[in-house]
């Protein structure tokens, strides 16, 4: 029975009495309600429903007292007959427990848990949460707010502006540093100009140039004459009025001459090619080339024509060594040996204009200058080479123009078809080769490229051309051509001064007023106009080979094994290549300047951060606490229903918010410059230093947008999470999804990357534990696949830090068993997620050496 000397307050009122104070129960004012057996309440009873209204010891020894974090008002430590007791609820009581609320206090010696907003010092005693603290449900002592938090009095959690605080400073610091670098390019442009207009009117190049200009062209004159009855005495003649109009060279190239002396050493370096029934059949059976010999030489211009079809292309990438042939022989210089021992030392121009868009035309020969010239360049003569570059090119005038494409407004097509030339340039090659550099540009900016080509090929360069219908103007340019017929067969090899003579010998008529290269082309097609006989186009090939085995020996003298270009090249392409670290420095500057360039990215995704982190907030705030367990023994059976899903379910919601929010920003990072990548690679560029520099470019993005994500979720939901451990939480979900999108990025074409990223990105979300929880993952033997998300440790990580406050009071191990969740090992999980993002990473480089390789011969 309960004591007689106790005043028992209604369910509705707290009354502490004094120690050692009695208050006779017949003068009690107390309301008096009706029990369930409609019995009148008696002051004698612990409870206040019938029948059971003793109540229930909390222990059967009485030697529990109220427990820490519970108010007890009408307990005293002296008197065990007050000690508490659990009494049978009411019906309205079994219902708001049942929802998971808290209801009143069943008889006056039941326990009841200190509310938050207060702090229950001891077992008697419930004050208010003073200003500047915060109390959550069960605490005994307030806990301090930070110094940047507001907390008011009575406040259950702080009102942090830790992040707000950040995210404006952050912010207007980006703002201010954008603005600072366009400034600073405006005027490094500005003083640029002046300089560059004094290169233009350099002084001419030294005599030594010209003169061994000219004892080239005569070489090339001796070949012509050496020839059969094709090489009349009018194509000689034609020569020889080719080599007098050529051998300037002009004033803007100055500067060029001198770096590519530099960058060779100040060694005369040529490279001269022979190929020998060079042929190419697929494993299918069909045969794209066959027995196509001849020779290219260098400082000459080399045009590849042919029909469509006929294997032009991939002709020059045999040659090159982009495909592997199937027949023949090929030798460099007098001696056989395969292309790609000298992939340093030579050049590829693709058909396509394949670079970084949002760059500048500076920023993009800059960066293939620095990664690609010798080691003991410094930044000045890196510097000084591009202004040269720059002025060859004609493209001083817009060399702080963005390349732009189909949507932002750049270069013209001309212009960008002479920065896809030098790209090349910038690694002073000694050959280039250039897919149709005439294609998609008018017939003036097509001529435009081939003189500048043309001037770049008398500094001693082996250029090699694919052209498609060229006006006669751009073929004139040309030293040689190849003519492949359909069948991928040669059917004329030598300068183009004697092909109209060779196939008028054959009985072809070429008319005055038309192009000699379409009439070529209307031979090769069998639509040539012969009054003796239309050749078919293996006739046209048994004819050449005829014809090339008279001028064969000829060539085997001239082509002797240049002995010092082997013994020199190899040391030349040892000392080529920026170092593993500056590669790796330089295409992390890139990457930082991509994301400059497109400042609109970036506060898209912060944006959409942002708008991703209030629609979480406001979803959450019908759940203020987020964590209601069961209360520890002995009170376990008053506890309200457990409301312990809610942090497994922001677990779920969090991975699903940012998949949206950051997936297609994240497979961007690599997915948009793919063909760049295969560019560089084949060029001889690092891989590695490619992708960690550009890996470690995002890692700046993806924090600062997490961080966007993070203020208005923790501001508007208020949990019970620090914002500095609530923002690593966040910070490692946004790491993951950005490594695992990079290896999406690599599997998957450009245009479905973002989808594909965001869906396996959502897949994650399911390892949080809420749908299934990683119990029942185990017990179904895929525990092992929850354990590879990052998203599975993140959220055990939030579920520690959720429910640690509560511990003195609800059976956090209990309810953490449930799900599958370890707690007290905060920093292990977010150093195991960081530690799958890396996986991620390792993976994401992996997929982008496995795949593709071709691409990157």
């Amino acid at each position: 029975m309960v004591a007689k000397n106790v005043t028992i307050p209604p369910s509705n009122q707290t009354v502490i009495p004094p120690q050692n104070q009695t208050v006779p129960v017949n003068q009690t004012a107390i309301p008096q309600p009706p029990t369930e057996s409609g019995l009148p309440f008696n002051a004698t009873w612990a409870c206040f429903s019938a029948p059971n209204t003793d109540g229930q010891p909390i222990s059967k020894d009485l030697s529990l007292t109220c427990p820490v974090g519970f108010f007890c008002p009408n307990t005293t430590a002296s008197d065990p007959a007050s000690f508490p007791r659990i009494c049978p609820p009411s019906v309205e009581c079994s219902i708001l427990r049942l929802a998971g609320d808290e209801c009143p206090p069943q008889g006056p010696l039941e326990p009841t848990v200190c509310p938050h907003g207060y702090y229950c010092p001891d077992q008697n005693t419930k004050l208010i949460c003073p200003e500047h603290h915060f109390c959550p449900t069960g605490t005994v002592q307030p806990i301090s707010c930070g110094a940047l938090s507001i907390c008011k009095e009575g406040s259950r959690t702080q009102f942090a502006f830790d992040g707000v605080m950040t995210v404006g400073i952050i912010d207007l610091l980006l703002v201010a540093f954008y603005y600072l670098v366009t400034w600073r390019k405006k005027v490094a442009s500005g003083e640029k100009k002046p300089l560059l207009e004094k290169k233009v009117t350099a002084a001419p190049v030294e005599n030594v140039v010209g003169e061994k200009l000219v004892a080239e062209k005569e070489e090339a004159l001796s070949e012509v004459t050496s020839e059969k009855e094709v090489l009349s005495d009018v194509t000689t003649q034609a020569a020889e009025k080719e080599v007098a109009v050529d051998i300037p060279v002009a004033e803007d190239m100055d500067s060029l001459v001198q770096a590519f002396h530099k960058g060779l050493n100040g060694r005369e370096i040529a490279m001269d090619f022979k190929f020998e029934n060079m042929g190419l059949t697929l494993p299918s059976g069909k045969t794209i080339l066959q027995g196509v010999s001849g020779s290219i030489k260098s400082s000459r211009m080399t045009a590849i024509m042919g029909p469509s079809g006929a294997g032009k292309t991939t002709f020059m990438n045999v040659l090159c060594g982009k495909v592997s042939r199937t027949d023949g022989k090929l030798y460099v210089s007098g001696k056989e040996a395969e292309i790609h021992e000298f992939k340093k030392m030579i050049g590829y121009v693709p058909q396509e204009d394949v670079m970084i868009r949002q760059l500048t035309v500076r920023d993009v020969l800059t960066h293939s200058a620095r990664i690609r010239l010798p080691r003991s360049w410094t930044e000045e003569d890196i510097r000084s080479y591009v202004d040269a570059l720059l002025v060859a090119l004609n493209l001083a005038h817009v060399q702080d123009t963005i390349i732009g494409d189909e949507v932002r407004r750049g270069v013209s097509g001309g212009q960008r078809k002479r920065v896809n030339i030098g790209i090349e340039l910038a690694a002073v090659p000694v050959c280039i080769f250039l897919d149709e550099p005439t294609s998609g540009l008018d017939s003036t900016s097509a001529l435009e490229v081939c003189e500048i080509l043309r001037k770049i090929t008398r500094l001693g360069l082996t250029t090699v051309a694919v052209i498609h219908q060229p006006r006669v103007e751009i073929y004139e340019k040309f030293d040689d051509i190849l003519m492949i017929a359909p069948g991928g067969r040669t059917a004329y090899l030598g300068p183009v001064t004697s092909v109209q003579p060779y196939f008028e010998n054959l009985g072809y008529v070429f008319d005055p007023r038309a192009n000699p290269a379409d009439v070529l082309m209307d031979i090769l097609s069998g639509k040539g106009i012969n009054p003796v006989k239309v050749h078919t186009s293996i006739e046209l090939a048994d004819l050449w080979a005829a014809e090339a085995k008279d001028v064969k020996e000829g060539e085997e003298k001239q082509m002797q094994e240049d002995s010092s270009f082997h013994e020199e090249v190899p040391k030349l392409i040892k000392e080529r290549g920026a170092s593993f670290i500056k590669q790796l420095t330089f295409c992390h500057y890139r990457g930082l300047l991509q994301q400059i360039a497109v400042p609109q990215s970036f506060v898209l995704e912060a944006g959409l951060s942002v708008l991703a982190g209030v629609a979480m907030g406001i979803s959450l705030t019908s759940n203020p606490n987020m964590y209601t367990g069961m209360y520890l023994p002995p009170l376990t059976p008053i506890s309200p229903g457990p409301l312990e899903w809610v942090l497994p379910l922001m677990g779920f919601l969090i991975a699903t918010a940012a998949a949206l929010a950051a997936g297609p920003a994240a497979v961007k990072v690599f997915s948009e410059e793919k063909p760049v990548f295969w560019r560089e690679a084949s060029a001889g560029h690092s891989t590695l230093g490619y992708y960690i520099g550009k890996t470690l470019s995002s890692f700046y993005r993806l924090a600062i947008c997490s961080l966007h994500f993070t203020v208005p979720l923790h501001l508007i939901s208020k949990p019970l999470i620090g914002f500095w451990q609530f923002y690593l939480i966040i910070l490692a979900t946004y790491f993951g999804i950005y490594g695992l999108s990079a290896v999406v990025s690599f599997f998957v074409e450009r245009e479905d990357a973002s989808l594909m990223a965001v869906v396996i990105c959502l897949f994650h979300g399911i390892t949080a534990g809420f749908g299934i929880s990683i119990l029942d993952a185990r017990k179904a033997h895929i525990g092992w696949l929850f354990d590879m998300s990052y998203n599975r440790w993140i959220t055990e990580a939030m579920y520690n830090e959720g429910v640690k406050l509560f511990s003195a009071i609800y059976d956090t191990e209990g309810s953490a068993d449930l799900w599958g969740y370890t707690l007290d090992r905060f920093t292990y999980d977010i150093l195991l997620a960081i530690l799958i993002g890396f996986v991620w990473r390792i993976a994401g480089y992996a997929a982008m050496m496995m795949t593709n390789r071709d691409k990157r011969r």
